[in-house]
């Protein structure tokens, strides 16, 4: 009888902790994602697809959390880092104590490098820059830095391809150099002149300036002396105004000669930039693959949503979102290192592939504690130890009436030979 009754009471009290573990495993995830967006600043002319494309991640995974009966929900908040490194870190500070586990943002590295140093290394949050500088790997950033965009030594090799397309190689030919004087900038132009001359060709600067400067004639000047067979331009839409008009009054500038990198990848080029400095220039950005599936549902809900046009590296915004939300569903909790601790557990190579298709069946693999390795919209991940992705698509593009057209896509990784 007492056996009975010990039996009977185990049970009760295995079923209690049954009732209460499921309990705490259905306990609903509130996510806070966190956008740390270029609302004013030299880079200001991003701020509205950053916005957009995080904003979309999100309400694409509440949809697909509730599809798949996993429970997570998100939302985004944003604030202003206004090009500025100590605005970008108060910035930061304002949505980690509104609880944002993420920081999607922001595209300058001095912000990202301020922003770590500052408040989110030591609080174990994911930061996820658009800024695509080398310098932003001179910190140790303890695993909580990861970007979906491929960094400046891959596009320095894409300028070189886009440079060669154009010129039929590089052998012989003399490209001059100018860059605005600040990490991407240098950093850039010192890839690239080190690759062109790698292939042969001759380098003609760098020419850096200061961008608080008042006038760009001298410099603009010295691009153009020589005559050379291409020019590298690397600058923010803000600056590029002022040093595009200083390039047209020397008389002697060609804009189809002209290359520029991503800062300057402008869906619409704005008004106070002249036509005759950047009409037929070409550039480079980081790419998506756009006859994909994932990029068909990505760009539907971009028209539908209306509002900002598609801009550089909007699709890697919205990957990194829906890479924090995996994360979180996978960990089941909106704790920041938690979130850390599970990021290369959703991009694990080898693992079980989803999509943006199967959205809804990547989320309750994650639920189950499976491993998984999703492939965004831009593509594959598979981050190095450094937490750069091993992506290495890119646009070349052209500046015709006005509007930016893809001309031509490439494996920066591929192009080195």
């Amino acid at each position: 009888m007492i056996g009975n009754k010990f039996v009977a009471a185990m049970l009760a009290a295995g079923l209690a902790v049954a009732s209460w573990t499921a309990g705490a495993q259905a306990d609903p995830v509130n996510l806070t994602i966190g956008k740390l967006l270029e609302v004013t600043g030299p880079l200001s002319d991003t701020g509205p697809s950053q916005d957009k494309a995080v904003k979309l991640a999100v309400q694409f995974a509440n949809e697909q959390a509730a599809k798949a009966g996993v429970q997570i929900t998100a939302k985004d908040i944003g604030a202003d880092v206004q090009g500025d490194p100590q605005a970008a870190l108060s910035a930061a500070r304002s949505l980690v104590d509104q609880g944002a586990s993420c920081l999607i943002g922001p595209s300058i590295t001095p912000e990202s490098i301020a922003i770590a140093n500052g408040v989110t290394i030591r609080k174990r949050v994911t930061i996820w820059p658009t800024g695509t500088s080398m310098r932003l790997r001179t910190i140790k950033d303890e695993g909580t830095i990861f970007r979906t965009v491929p960094p400046d030594s891959l596009q320095a090799l894409a300028l070189v391809a886009a440079a060669e397309d154009k010129l039929g190689g590089a052998s012989g030919k003399l490209v001059s150099v100018i860059y605005r004087n600040e990490p991407y900038g240098e950093g850039l132009a010192k890839n690239f002149s080190s690759a062109w001359q790698a292939k042969g060709g001759k380098i003609q600067g760098p020419i850096v300036f200061d961008p608080a400067q008042a006038t760009f004639d001298s410099e603009a000047g010295q691009v153009v002396a020589n005559n050379p067979d291409a020019y590298i331009i690397i600058d923010y839409p803000d600056t590029y105004a002022k040093l595009g008009a200083a390039l047209v009054r020397t008389g002697k500038f060609d804009p189809t000669k002209g290359f520029v990198a991503d800062a300057l990848a402008l869906s619409t080029v704005p008004n106070n930039i002249p036509p005759q400095a950047i009409e037929g220039m070409r550039g480079t950005e980081g790419g998506t693959p756009t006859g994909t599936d994932a990029y068909k549902i990505f760009d539907s809900l971009w028209q539908k949503a209306g509002g900002a046009e598609h801009y550089s590296l909007d699709a890697n915004s919205f990957d990194a979102a829906t890479l924090c939300f995996l994360a979180a569903a996978q960990a089941k909790s909106s704790d920041p290192g938690a979130i850390t601790d599970h990021i290369r557990s959703v991009t694990t190579p080898g693992a079980p592939k989803f999509y943006l298709t199967n959205l809804a069946d990547a989320l309750k693999a994650v639920d189950s504690g499976q491993k998984i390795d999703y492939i965004g919209v831009v593509g594959a991940f598979d981050f190095a130890d450094n937490g750069d992705p091993t992506i290495s698509l890119f646009d070349i593009f052209e500046y015709q009436k006005g509007k930016l057209v893809v001309i031509k896509q490439i494996d920066a990784a591929r192009v080195t030979e």
